[in-house]
């Protein structure tokens, strides 16, 4: 765990306890009507028998808002109510009832039937993480298992899944949305009719209570008599009420949009006198969707208050920039962390298509860094778009039970994007939030951002995903990988990179290689020969032979145009760094083919330990990759293997 992952409580005064009945029937009243129709499509996906899970939703309500005074206060309510609902309709469901029913469609069938066969462990893993968009660490709560083992079964619950569907793992969240129009059918009641079913069984379980309790101490022959022989009784007299005010009501926590930075703020941090304030609102109206990669309205759906403030700079028509401030409350210190972290994670995957298929992934992660002195949490980001050349420059900070999140656009190259402008915003934007009662640590004026590694993205962490890929120019259209597959062959074809290079398949100097497995990205959608694309090959080795396949690889690129002269393909070093536990080189190569034609690749390898790794891209004329692209993609891939798995030598 980082320091960015820990937690730091700011101060917190002690909170009455103390809830209205108004308040509670009012946030039970709007939890009902957003978490039913969730609910019941994750049960419904367990399931697979629409009836019992209504009812089994159905029931788990009535018993929430029995609890509701505690339920209510937990971070996610869902997260106790979906267990309950799950454990109901696990215990009633019967076998295959989708075959039944005569007005499922086709799809839903098969969604049910590749569902079904996938035991209930792994199945629970798989609609937490795809459907309940629940973190991998509540997820391996939730089914009582190690995070590692729970995983494992995530994993294999979802290639056998996608494998039954004959679908990309990238897909699953969409196959399994799509079970909705079974569901979108169902009629609820209303909710009062769930708070009196939830009083009628509060009032049962307090006479069934109290009648045990009596009858065990008849049983029990307590029946006390004081000295004199005189039985007490239940009579007593009224006990003088307390000195001091009366209980006070919940805290709520109050984020004024005077806490929010204005506009010469903007202009002293970011430069340009151009700056103009726009819009102020609580982001209720449209789709709410104001930030690149910005996956929900909101990061804390049930946090207390939200704003977003709009700038632009209206002095430079052909460097557009706009700005953008998001801040949100939560109503706890443990609600708060996880909002930071929800923001993050939008910037950190973009989201992946792993996470939301029906996202189409245009934009490129360039950098990430840290920014020490800036509120308890705080995260700086770098973003590409790939289809309108915009870069993006985000920072992400929590003070104590405040969330924000400052956004430039630009149409400046990510290399001259202004990143120190950006933290010296985020840090003013901290600043004056911190003032307010349930705030956390300040921010130095000037933080400097530093550099670190990527947080993981996808289900396959140690590999490149799509938020990695640079932009190709003309954009052929978006990238999309397949799922991550274990080698039964040889991926990398001597011939298709005109050199003859070792391979990560099968042994190399008498070493079994390790958990060696492939992926490719190609461009969805675009006329261009099947060949093109882009493949990384990972497998890991003892430490010996993970150093000594590096240097046979450069080996074989530095000799390659001598081996066949008749072939015609040249190589250029593009770079070469590292001869320790980590090491990367890479080379652009260029082949003549009959008919004056010639095709043009991109390769690196990269060790980290004893992880190593192949990257082969292969251009077509309307789809090349910078040379500089390429090197960078190549360090991030170096970066994302950090996490392999380190090689077991039993």
């Amino acid at each position: 765990m980082t320091a960015d992952d820990q937690v730091t409580p700011s101060t917190e005064q002690p909170r009455s306890a103390y809830v209205s009945s108004a308040d509670l029937t009012s946030s039970f009243d709007a939890f009902y009507k957003d978490a039913r129709d969730r609910l019941l499509l994750q049960t419904f996906a367990l399931t697979g028998d629409l009836a019992v899970a209504r009812s089994a939703v159905r029931e788990a309500f009535v018993v929430s808002w029995h609890h509701w005074r505690k339920t209510g206060r937990l971070p996610e309510p869902e997260s106790a109510v979906r267990p309950d609902a799950w454990r109901k309709a696990l215990r009633r469901a019967s076998t295959r009832p989708w075959h039944r029913k005569k007005d499922l469609g086709e799809e839903t069938r098969r969604t049910l039937e590749a569902l079904g066969a996938v035991p209930v462990v792994q199945r629970k893993a798989l609609l937490l993480t795809q459907l309940a968009a629940v973190t991998m660490e509540e997820m391996a709560h939730e089914i009582g298992l190690p995070t590692e083992a729970a995983e494992r079964e995530l994993q294999q619950g979802a290639a056998q899944f996608a494998t039954a569907l004959e679908i990309p793992t990238s897909a699953i969240p969409l196959a399994l949305n799509g079970l909705a129009d079974a569901t979108r059918s169902v009629t609820w009641p209303r909710v009062t009719i769930i708070r009196r079913a939830g009083a009628a069984r509060r009032r049962a379980h307090t006479v069934v209570g109290g009648a045990v309790a009596v009858v065990a101490l008849v049983a029990g022959g307590a029946v006390a008599a004081d000295s004199t022989g005189v039985r007490p009784t239940l009579d007593r007299e009224d006990v003088p009420a307390a000195g001091g005010p009366p209980p006070a009501g919940p805290a709520i926590t109050t984020l004024p949009d005077t806490s929010l930075v204005p506009v010469d703020a903007v202009q002293q941090a970011v430069s340009g006198r151009g700056w103009q304030q726009g819009t102020t609102s609580d982001n209720s109206s449209g789709n709410g969707l104001v930030l690149p990669c910005q996956a929900a309205r909101y990061a804390d759906p049930q946090g207390t208050a939200a704003w977003v403030r709009t700038f632009r700079d209206s002095t430079r028509p052909q460097a557009a920039r706009n700005l953008i401030q998001v801040a949100e409350a939560s109503s706890s210190e443990q609600r708060a962390v996880r909002t930071y972290r929800h923001a993050r994670r939008w910037f950190a995957t973009c989201p992946s298509p792993d996470e939301d298929a029906t996202a189409v992934p245009r934009t490129q992660l360039v950098s990430t860094a840290d920014l020490p002195g800036v509120g308890d949490q705080s995260t700086l980001f770098v973003l590409r778009s790939r289809s309108d050349a915009m870069t993006y420059v985000v920072g992400v900070a929590r003070t104590g039970l405040f969330t924000t999140v400052t956004s430039l656009a630009t149409t400046m190259p990510p290399a001259k994007a202004n990143r120190a402008g950006v933290a010296r915003l985020l840090s003013t934007a901290v600043g004056r939030i911190c003032a307010l009662p349930d705030a956390g640590a300040c921010a130095t004026p000037n933080p400097t951002p530093t550099p670190r590694a990527p947080f993981p993205a996808g289900a396959t962490n140690w590999m490149l995903s799509e938020i990695d890929l640079p932009p190709i120019t003309p954009e052929p259209g978006p990238w999309v990988g397949t799922p991550a597959t274990k080698l039964t062959e040889d991926r990398i074809d001597a011939g298709a990179i005109g050199c003859d290079t070792a391979h990560l398949f099968g042994k190399f100097r008498n070493q079994e290689i390790q958990g060696n497995e492939f992926r490719t990205f190609v461009f969805g959608g675009a006329q261009l020969p099947p060949q093109v694309g882009l493949t990384q090959t990972v497998g890991s080795l003892p430490s010996g032979a993970a150093g000594a396949f590096v240097t046979r690889f450069r080996e074989q690129m530095t000799a390659c145009p001598d081996l066949d002269a008749t072939a015609g393909t040249e190589v250029v070093e593009l770079l070469s760094s590292g001869k320790g536990p980590q090491a990367l080189s890479a080379w652009h190569l260029s082949t003549a083919l009959p008919g004056d034609r010639t095709i043009e690749y991109d390769v690196a390898v990269l060790r980290q330990g004893t992880a190593v790794s192949v990257l082969a891209y292969v251009a077509a004329p309307k789809a090349t990759m910078a040379d500089e692209d390429f090197v960078a993609l190549a360090q991030r891939a170096l970066e994302r293997l950090a996490r392999t798995a380190p090689y077991d030598p039993s």
